[in-house]
């Protein structure tokens, strides 16, 4: 796998209910770089799960392979942006080994770390512009899908998050604000140090 150093990659990273797609959309106002959905939704839509089949608790075998697809399809992603060429932020980074970790133990985290997606997107994420959202109470909100998180089951999440980020040397910046506009600068600002040309409109 070859990581080109002319494509900016972006990756908004953190807990459900933190506000990345919204970060996401509010930067595709400001910044000329192309915007990934989440594929979290596409794949556990393709996979005809139900929200009880999301309880980890209940049934964990089906909720890691759900962590290794949406690892495999974000992989995938990414992939066809280095082909195309194209810069692009993407909603969602090493979360799937995250949630592995935090909700089936550090068994099933090193078992997604040590697949060739992990360690490819690792590669990539060493190289790229990588944010951690902190989770705040006015944040969060059941989306009538995924199983309900409350602030300190999140915080734990960022926690995690951030530990197997510095466990692989990947370099990220920690966004604590909630104000959207602010959480929009920090981000357009570091993307403007690398490069100037995708500023987008002010």
């Amino acid at each position: 796998m070859t990581t080109s150093p002319d494509i900016l990659r972006v990756f908004l990273c953190g807990a459900q209910s933190t506000g990345k797609t919204t970060l996401l959309n509010d930067l595709r106002k400001r910044v000329n770089i192309h915007g990934e959905p989440e594929v979290a939704r596409k794949v556990i839509k393709n996979m005809g799960l139900t929200r009880d089949d999301l309880d980890y608790t209940k049934k964990p075998e089906v909720y890691e392979d759900l962590q290794l697809r949406i690892l495999d399809a974000q992989c995938e992603t990414e992939r066809r942006n280095a082909e195309a060429g194209r810069h692009y932020i993407a909603d969602r980074g090493l979360d799937p080994v995250v949630y592995a970790g935090v909700y089936l133990g550090q068994d099933a985290k090193k078992r997604l770390l040590e697949t060739q997606q992990a360690k490819e997107c690792i590669e990539r994420y060493q190289k790229s512009l990588v944010f951690v959202l902190t989770p705040h109470q006015e944040c969060i909100e059941d989306d009538g899908f995924r199983q309900m998180g409350n602030l300190e089951e999140l915080e734990r999440f960022t926690v995690a998050m951030t530990t197997v980020l510095e466990e692989n040397n990947i370099p990220f910046t920690l966004i604590e604000e909630l104000d959207r506009q602010k959480r929009v600068q920090i981000v357009r600002k570091k993307i403007l140090e690398i490069r100037p040309d995708l500023g987008g409109k002010d």
